[in-house]
């Protein structure tokens, strides 16, 4: 085979791969993890079963594939925010600003990787898609991290691990959020909520940033 027919087959190749994330992507959206099959994907996108697992090891490799997509528009997102003049309080509001706009503009994807996503489906993937979502996972914690570090002006703490505080800060605001979609699930209406995240995601923060004070905060005064 000569050079330009290699190079053909290689855009056919990526033209497929796509074809079929987006025809994973809509059924996901349509159907969910349980209910989305890989014969349906394969017949939405026109190829056979074989051919979607030319380029992808299952239907876990599909998935998360489609997550990764949403993670990264989150991540570009959080890239955006101008950490570092801002206060912690400043720095959750921005945080929590994206993080809103994103549930309002992408709310399948977040459902997706923050609802349905397990690390079983993850570790069922090819290396190449963990790879990936642990790339996106480091850099979304690793904005948190900085304001934390930030905090704690140079200072260690033996019991203390920032990438720790971090999925403790992601996990509290965007529990928050998750429920603001839950419509007739909750009592508070999605303003409520967002406001609510906002003070939650700045008291915890605060203290996370600041263990000598989370010591009191959660002892009620020194030991």
């Amino acid at each position: 085979m000569g050079a330009s027919q290699k190079k053909g087959a290689g855009k056919a190749g990526v033209n497929r791969k796509e074809k079929v994330l987006e025809a994973a992507r809509s059924l996901f959206f349509e159907k969910g993890y349980r209910g989305a099959t890989v014969e349906q994907i394969a017949k939405r996108a026109g190829f056979s079963k074989r051919t979607v697992y030319l380029d992808f090891k299952n239907k876990d490799d599909l998935f998360i594939s489609v997550c990764a997509q949403g993670m990264e528009i989150l991540v570009r997102e959080m890239e955006t925010i101008p950490t570092g003049k801002m206060s912690t309080d400043d720095f959750v509001d921005a945080f929590l600003d994206v993080l809103t706009r994103f549930s309002k503009e992408h709310e399948k994807y977040l459902h997706m990787f923050t609802v349905e996503a397990t690390p079983d489906l993850v570790a069922n993937c090819s290396e190449e898609v963990r790879s990936r979502v642990t790339q996106l996972e480091q850099a979304g914690y690793g904005i948190v991290v900085a304001q934390i570090e930030k905090g704690l002006q140079g200072k260690t703490y033996p019991d203390f691990d920032p990438m720790e505080a971090a999925g403790i800060f992601l996990g509290a605001v965007t529990g928050v959020i998750l429920l603001s979609l839950g419509g007739s699930q909750t009592i508070f209406s999605r303003e409520t909520l967002e406001s609510m995240a906002k003070r939650a995601g700045r008291l915890l923060l605060r203290g996370l940033a600041n263990p000598e004070k989370r010591k009191l905060w959660l002892w009620g005064g020194k030991r």
